[in-house]
């Protein structure tokens, strides 16, 4: 399990599900709006252009974004959260979209070998029981299906940038990156984010079954004011082998 790190009061009273409903509405605006998810998006809807005929399911699915985009390239997708607030916004904003609200940190209530893909966005950074999720998703996942992730990258996410005398942020300052640690996020409110290792991240789908079919590091800053040198998203997809 990993260590929990005082860069913020974590406790029982702060559990996963209910940061993310005090954030949802917060996190829902800034996603319309951060040239960072504009990124994200592009690069899973150059991935994924057609899945008619094709079972999803949007692990994790906030808002609904991807949800209904699934949806508008003929994929029979459930998205599925574990906020109740993120459905109750998703729902709200996509009301011909499939929605459930699931704690995907316990036992997925779908059959086993049901999904063509199971599509995780930016999620797995903020779950603590790594491991027992990613033997859920293989479950649920077909023979030959695919499991596709992102979440900020684990070698460029908590570092501080470093400027050079104009002002342009050209390098990170890292001081850990083997140690498995976490802190409190406070983009949209109180969140909390589990550091790990790219490593740790492919090793345990492996582990669980998983064949690695492609890793992606994208282009995320405008080479402006900050590098283009230093990726913000990691992506990763697998084959149920």
């Amino acid at each position: 399990m990993i260590e929990i790190e005082k860069r913020g009061v974590i406790g029982l009273e702060n559990k996963t599900i209910e940061k993310w409903n005090r954030a949802a509405k917060a996190y829902a605006v800034s996603q319309e709006e951060s040239e960072f998810a504009i990124v994200n998006k592009e690069v899973v809807s150059n991935r994924f252009q057609d899945l008619s005929g094709k079972k999803v399911l949007d692990l994790g699915c906030g808002y609904g974004w991807y949800t209904d985009y699934f949806a508008s390239i003929g994929a029979d997708v459930t998205g599925c959260d574990g906020s109740e607030k993120m459905i109750e916004l998703s729902k709200n904003k996509y009301p011909n979209c499939n929605f459930e609200c699931v704690d995907i940190e316990q036992k997925l209530p779908y059959k086993s070998d049901c999904f063509d893909l199971v599509f995780c966005n930016q999620v797995l950074m903020d779950i603590e029981k790594l491991e027992e999720l990613f033997e859920e998703i293989y479950r649920v996942t077909q023979n030959g299906g695919i499991f596709y992730f992102s979440i900020v990258h684990p070698a460029f996410y908590d570092c501080d940038w470093k400027k050079d005398i104009k002002g342009f942020r050209n390098a990170k300052i890292m001081t850990r990156y083997l140690s498995e640690y976490s802190f409190d996020n406070d983009f949209w409110g109180k969140t909390t984010h589990y550091h790990r290792t790219i490593s740790k991240y492919i090793n345990t789908a492996i582990e669980k079954g998983f064949c690695l079919t492609h890793l992606g590091e994208p282009v995320s800053y405008d080479g402006v004011k900050k590098s283009k040198e230093f990726p913000l998203f990691l992506f990763a997809e697998f084959k149920k082998c």
